[in-house]
């Protein structure tokens, strides 16, 4: 395929052209693009702006947390003290504890009045 065989040369090929054009683009492009400490600088934001979002909803949790606490307590509901007071027979130091005997507290039956019982209604003499 020379010039003596009588055939013209070929031109360049335009398809090999473009890869080669697009494959040597492509490396100066990474080049510049990891040289540049920005797009590691971005990368690094991103993971931060993630990280920060999991924090804010931890703290709101914990605020939600806080706030039932805190409505709880205006309305006077402290479970733990309800227990310890109720459960476990425990009291306050500004408590005033009164102790009764055993058994003074408990009901005794009063006996039955029969209408025709003669000491019905009167005391004994």
């Amino acid at each position: 395929m020379t010039a003596a065989s009588g055939e013209a040369p070929r031109g360049p090929r335009p398809v090999k052209a473009f890869l080669v054009s697009l494959g040597v683009s492509t490396v100066l492009l990474c080049v510049l693009l990891f040289s540049d400490r920005r797009v590691f600088e971005l990368a690094d934001g991103r993971a931060r702006i993630r990280q920060l979002d999991a924090e804010i909803a931890d703290k709101e949790r914990e605020n939600r947390d806080l706030q039932a606490q805190l409505e709880a307590a205006s309305k006077h509901e402290f479970p733990a003290e309800r227990i310890a007071r109720e459960e476990l027979q425990l009291v306050g130091p500004s408590d005033l504890v009164i102790l009764y005997p055993p058994g003074s507290l408990t009901i005794k039956p009063t006996p039955a009045v029969h209408p025709g019982d003669p000491s019905a209604g009167h005391p004994e003499r």
